[in-house]
């Protein structure tokens, strides 16, 4: 083929040699743009921190549960016997200091008896009424949790739903502890970096995780988030997932 006709892409073999040139330029060029990119990825460090705190519970909530049973033709006698416990357990709230509280409507449901083989057959109703006190002064709902006798009486049984103690400023915990987390993060690239002749540069992203409010001592963390409501003594914790640059 004459010198002439290495531009003229009329002849096959000049078309193909010009379209793999091409292909190879762009292989090459993409190549480099991947390079490029992989190098500036290991300009950047990802690294967990975390904070925690420790918190004394300062809310309560207690749910006094009351409960009795009666007969088919009795039903409503059980519902103001329930009535008046009702009111003799709010009397004694009141006078033990214990002025947040609500009574919930109640709840009537049938009893049965469940002969061997046979159909059930209802032998009355069960009617629960409850109460609910919430109070900043745990320790004074802690006994009162303790110790229901005050408030026991013919005709009805008492229990309780459990105390919940939880911490009321757990949002701005949050954010301090967010801060916290975020400069054991710091530490901590700094840490690996320095291992590589690297510094620590600006904080790129931050990503806060979930809040753990764990009993004292306590490490059954969840992905979700948890909350102990049973100690009065907790530890709050915070993770938080931060990328930072390299120089």
């Amino acid at each position: 083929m004459h010198f002439t006709k290495l531009f003229d892409y009329s002849e096959p073999r000049v078309a193909a040699v010009t379209i793999l040139s091409i292909a190879l330029g762009l292989m090459v060029w993409y190549g480099g743009q991947v390079l490029y990119d992989i190098k500036l990825a290991s300009d950047t460090i990802e690294v967990t921190g975390s904070a925690k705190e420790a918190v004394v519970a300062d809310t309560g909530r207690l749910i006094i549960n009351l409960e009795a049973k009666t007969g088919l033709i009795d039903q409503q006698v059980g519902v103001e016997r329930l009535g008046q416990a009702v009111d003799r357990v709010t009397a004694y709230l009141t006078k033990e200091g214990h002025t947040d509280f609500e009574t919930p409507a109640g709840n009537i449901s049938a009893t049965y008896y469940y002969p061997q083989n046979a159909e059930a057959v209802q032998t009355g109703y069960t009617i629960n009424r409850s109460v609910i006190v919430r109070g900043s002064d745990v320790t004074k709902l802690t006994a009162l949790a303790n110790d229901l006798s005050p408030l026991n009486g013919d005709g009805y049984v008492v229990t309780t739903g459990g105390l919940e103690l939880t911490y009321s400023k757990l949002d701005e915990m949050r954010v301090k502890l967010l801060s916290d987390a975020i400069k054991d993060a710091t530490a901590r690239a700094e840490a690996i970096a320095s291992e590589s002749g690297r510094e620590v540069g600006t904080l790129r992203n931050a990503v806060g995780g979930v809040v753990q409010v764990l009993p004292q001592g306590g490490v059954d963390i969840s992905d979700y988030g948890s909350y102990d409501t049973g100690s009065l003594n907790k530890e709050v914790m915070v993770t938080t997932r931060a990328t930072f640059s390299l120089e």
